[in-house]
């Protein structure tokens, strides 16, 4: 079994062996658990959720300052007048 040390601000570093052997990577969410003694640490959901690519967000604000150039054009420019 292999020891970890809880650092000041509660945080705590998995040994390699387990990040490797779980599939653990950076930003994972884990789901933390305390019942008679034990923690345990678990990838949320049964898989790890689905990274998402940029891709995943084009056109997500299709619309939103316009419908077509000019449109854009123009809620920019009140913006910046705002400014000053």
């Amino acid at each position: 079994m292999t020891q970890v040390t809880v650092r000041e601000k509660h945080q705590i570093t998995l040994p390699m062996a387990i990040v490797r052997a779980a599939r653990i990577r950076a930003n994972d969410v884990l789901v933390a658990s305390y019942q008679n003694g034990v923690i345990t640490l678990a990838t949320a959901g049964a898989e790890p959720a689905k990274r998402k690519s940029v891709m995943d967000y084009a056109g997500i604000a299709k619309d939103m300052y316009g419908k077509d150039v000019d449109e854009v054009h123009a809620y920019l420019a009140r913006e910046r007048a705002s400014w000053e």
